[in-house]
């Protein structure tokens, strides 16, 4: 992977857990900085590959708990989550997404 894809990639993360406050927007645990990234996900609401850019926009993002079945990152993976009620705990929609994507023009 490269630097740059590297940056997008960790730029994305940051923006997405500051703006949801390092706190899964379904079941509300939360953790801190030091332990985010091993605790959080900044999940992809629509798949990245629908995007020009790629998606990697706090608009197409939420945080998500990590872990086994039971995570709510594992729930909204397989389905069990609808991306529409994902946009809705964080104010955004897919349309909201695809326009700041294509700002990254």
């Amino acid at each position: 992977m490269s630097q740059e894809k590297k940056q997008v990639r960790a730029a994305f993360r940051s923006a997405v857990f500051q703006r949801d406050n390092f706190r899964c927007k379904i079941c509300g645990f939360t953790s801190n900085p030091a332990q985010a990234e091993q605790e959080l996900d900044a999940h992809h609401i629509t798949n990245r590959d629908e995007f020009k850019n790629g998606g990697y926009v706090k608009q197409n993002g939420i945080t998500l708990c990590k872990g086994g079945k039971e995570s709510c990152h594992y729930k909204a993976e397989e389905g069990q989550i609808s991306p529409d009620e994902l946009y809705r705990r964080i104010g955004s929609s897919r349309e909201l997404a695809i326009q700041a994507d294509r700002k990254m023009d």
